[in-house]
């Protein structure tokens, strides 16, 4: 089984720097651009999805249907499972507006993973929904499957490191629509991270 992970193109919410969260932000024209990239080199690469899966909010959506027009798949499934952290409180702030305590609590939240963001959820918490979805997804597909999912930086990061604890050790985050191939070979072999942002990686 193989997935390609996909974080959504650039938003409108990376641009002026705030606290995304869930809210609706759309793409900006470069983040049309990217996710229309990323279709074109998946149709060089010749690259056949037997499923489509993308978290519902605005920004990861509108990526997966602009890339799935350009490869040619009509159905996306829309999961809410798979969104970004709710911040609550935070969510709409500008990060420079942040106080120093502020940013030392957001930064608790990924050691103490039962610290609750007021008004949203814990890490926690957020692991869960995460799990519960990528595990159906996997329960759900002949072993031999290629899926794509489209998510959020925390999306990709929970499923690589709380959930399966393979995410490489460096400071890099996820590149808007770039890919990262995650995949084992059978049922009963562990999962391999052999692809990150767009590069290929020893396993």
């Amino acid at each position: 089984m193989r997935f390609i992970l996909v974080r959504h193109g650039q938003s409108e919410a990376n641009i002026i720097k705030i606290v995304a969260g869930q809210l609706a932000h759309p793409l900006t024209d470069l983040g049309r651009e990217q996710a229309k990239a990323l279709g074109q080199k998946l149709l060089e690469r010749r690259t056949k999805f037997d499923a489509v899966y993308s978290s519902d909010l605005r920004r990861a959506s509108e990526t997966a249907t602009i890339v799935c027009n350009e490869i040619g798949i009509k159905d996306i499934i829309f999961d809410k499972r798979l969104r970004e952290a709710d911040t609550g409180i935070f969510t709409g702030r500008y990060r420079a507006d942040l106080t120093e305590e502020e940013k030392e609590f957001l930064d608790s939240t990924l050691v103490d993973l039962d610290l609750k963001v007021p008004g949203g959820e814990t890490n926690k918490g957020m692991t869960m929904r995460i799990k519960e979805a990528f595990f159906e997804i996997v329960e759900n597909h002949p072993e031999n499957s290629t899926i794509l999912l489209i998510g959020h930086g925390g999306t990709l990061y929970h499923i690589l490191i709380r959930i399966l604890d393979i995410f490489p050790d460096r400071e890099e985050w996820f590149g808007s629509c770039m890919m990262n191939i995650l995949e084992r070979d059978s049922q009963n072999d562990p999962w391999k991270f052999t692809m990150f942002n767009n590069k290929e990686r020893q396993v």
